[in-house]
């Protein structure tokens, strides 16, 4: 049997605690699971963000937490929002529009959209999360003029 295909498959995420444009800071280090850095040919960029088990400590985090600074890319990006039904409600800003939006649900984001993106509810007791996945291979934001 051959292993032309290994070298394409991830089997250890790579860690990271802070991305541009985003205050993780009340969050535990998360899983890069697809970029440059792990495989340099490819051609997407996957973090995962996901919550077994809701809390209530959990959610009032979550609700807290403030929205990515609004930001844009030189290429597509896709939020997989997953998880049960309506365990996590995010809002969604693209261009001047405000988007509520549960689990699941996914929003497709066009390069040099301005976007942010928060979880503004939670159902304690549900799972859900966030997979961001950019379609270029490695996670880079622009800034947004806020003066328009």
């Amino acid at each position: 049997m051959s292993n032309q295909y290994e070298r394409f498959i991830v089997r250890k995420p790579m860690l990271v605690s802070e991305l541009p444009d985003h205050d993780l800071s009340q969050a535990i280090p998360y899983p890069v699971l697809m970029g440059k850095d792990l495989i340099p040919e490819a051609k997407a960029w996957a973090l995962y963000l996901f919550i077994k088990d809701i809390t209530q400590e959990l959610k009032d985090m979550c609700i807290g937490m403030d929205q990515a600074t609004p930001h844009k890319h030189d290429f597509d990006e896709m939020y997989l929002m997953i998880g049960e039904e309506k365990a996590i409600t995010f809002e969604v800003m693209m261009g001047k529009e405000t988007y509520r939006v549960d689990t699941p649900a996914a929003v497709y984001i066009p390069k040099d959209t301005p976007h942010g993106i928060r979880p503004i509810d939670a159902t304690v007791g549900k799972s859900g999360g966030l997979i961001p996945v950019c379609l270029n291979g490695e996670y880079i934001t622009l800034p947004v003029d806020q003066s328009r």
